[in-house]
């Protein structure tokens, strides 16, 4: 089997990551879900349907209060205040964390999958588990890289399956400094 050059931060990033295949990474509230903060976002995202912020057009539609757009738990995963920009690496990701992803190695998204389950109404509690799905080294164009999949699991509090995320990134060893 393939594996990165020894020695290398892919390398070690692999080495201490793959033998974490099917480990449940985290597991956390995102908070309770608000009317106005799926309308906002609705309306951010041109989700213009009337359900995504007027609880009447959704309880006539069928739902208990306004209904989120169906990516809105996709795009929430890492809401919160922020990272501060000092703990950022050069694309962005934040630096150490929960994350799977090595510090200083050069990270990229690669593909996403959505299965939506249930829809989520204003009111619910959202809990997020991530459970690292594979840790794959391959030989590209590039050069060697790391394809790491993780699962996001968004249940209610009560347990119910709302969407399941599916995201895989590359990552690459850092820059060679000339």
């Amino acid at each position: 089997m393939f594996t990165p050059e020894p020695g290398t931060p892919l390398a070690e990033y692999y080495d201490q990551t793959q033998p974490r295949t099917g480990a449940v990474l985290s597991r956390r509230s995102l908070g309770t879900l608000d009317a106005v903060t799926i309308g906002r976002y609705a309306l951010t995202i041109g989700a213009a349907d009337p359900v995504h912020y007027d609880a009447a057009a959704a309880r006539s539609a069928g739902y208990a209060d306004v209904v989120a757009p169906p990516n809105m738990l996709a795009a929430i995963v890492e809401w919160g205040i922020g990272t501060p920009e000092a703990q950022l690496q050069p694309d962005g990701t934040p630096l150490g964390g929960d994350t799977p992803l090595g510090d200083g190695l050069r990270v990229m998204g690669v593909g996403e999958e959505m299965e939506l389950v249930t829809p989520v109404t204003a009111g619910t509690e959202v809990v997020l588990e991530t459970t690292l799905e594979a840790v794959t080294p391959k030989q590209t164009r590039a050069g060697t890289c790391v394809f790491v999949t993780t699962l996001n699991t968004f249940t209610s509090a009560q347990g119910a399956v709302l969407n399941r995320n599916r995201r895989t990134v590359v990552l690459r060893n850092p820059l060679q400094e000339s």
